[in-house]
């Protein structure tokens, strides 16, 4: 007789991890936000702007949100949404701390733009852009930053140098120093592309300098959060100090 026997039960199915909820829903916020620009007819202020909103980009930091977020995770920084952090840390206090940093680097930006005739013009572009365009386009901008300039990076650098070189050696003084100069990157690429640096015209004025500094504080808090609560502070951080910066600012 045929073996009547009931087939065993298949093994439960492992519930899907809330920080990797997390993680794949600031990855369908990128496609949202690229597919709202699409059919809303966003008007960009320059052609490079508008190259970097495109499909590529949008694929290029997916990938490298889940690079960043698997080399997170072998060196044991906190999930996205990690149970032993609290909201307090992973929200609240980044914030406060990134709303302080937005209204300082408002602040300096403005005394740049003052300096300088060709800053100006764009700022004043920027405001005439409709808010709803600028909300988008800053919000895309502030999680492509979070994760090009911070969670990739950083990690990346700490597991070649601290795991594959140094076999897990010095950890703390890995991250710092690596921190320390992964953070140059948004300054250097700021002052690059704006080419303030190039203008031999008039020198580098105090408020420039300000500027580049609070934008390499912001990345060093950032690095910190990233280590201690997790990418969801560096996100908050990063989105509440544009929310001040560069959409509360233009109006």
């Amino acid at each position: 007789m045929p073996d009547q026997s009931p087939l065993p039960a298949p093994p439960p199915r492992e519930p899907l991890k809330a920080s990797h909820k997390v993680m794949l829903g600031v990855a369908l916020l990128l496609v949202l936000l690229k597919l709202i620009e699409t059919f809303a007819h966003v008007p960009f202020i320059t052609p490079a702007e508008q190259a970097f909103f495109g499909w590529k980009s949008v694929l290029f930091f997916i990938a490298l949100l889940l690079l960043g977020s698997g080399f997170a995770h072998v060196l044991g920084f906190p999930g996205m949404w990690e149970k032993t952090v609290a909201n307090r840390q992973r929200v609240w206090f980044p914030l406060l701390v990134g709303l302080a940093l937005g209204a300082l680097l408002l602040a300096a930006s403005r005394a740049v733009a003052s300096a300088h005739a060709q800053i100006a013009l764009q700022a004043q572009a920027a405001r005439a852009m409709p808010f709803f365009s600028l909300l988008l386009i800053q919000t895309y901008k502030g999680v492509g930053a979070a994760i090009f300039f911070t969670l990739f990076p950083v990690t990346f650098a700490v597991w070649f140098i601290g795991t594959l070189l140094l076999s897990r050696r010095w950890p703390t003084a890995v991250f710092w120093t690596v921190s320390a100069v992964v953070c140059l990157l948004e300054p250097y690429w700021t002052a690059r592309s704006n080419h303030w640096l190039l203008l031999h015209a008039t020198p580098v004025s105090a408020a420039l300098v300000a500027l580049l500094l609070l934008m390499y504080a912001l990345d060093i808090v950032s690095a910190i959060l990233l280590r201690r609560f997790g990418f969801t502070a560096v996100l908050v951080l990063r989105l509440s100090s544009v929310a001040v910066w560069h959409i509360i600012g233009k109006f």
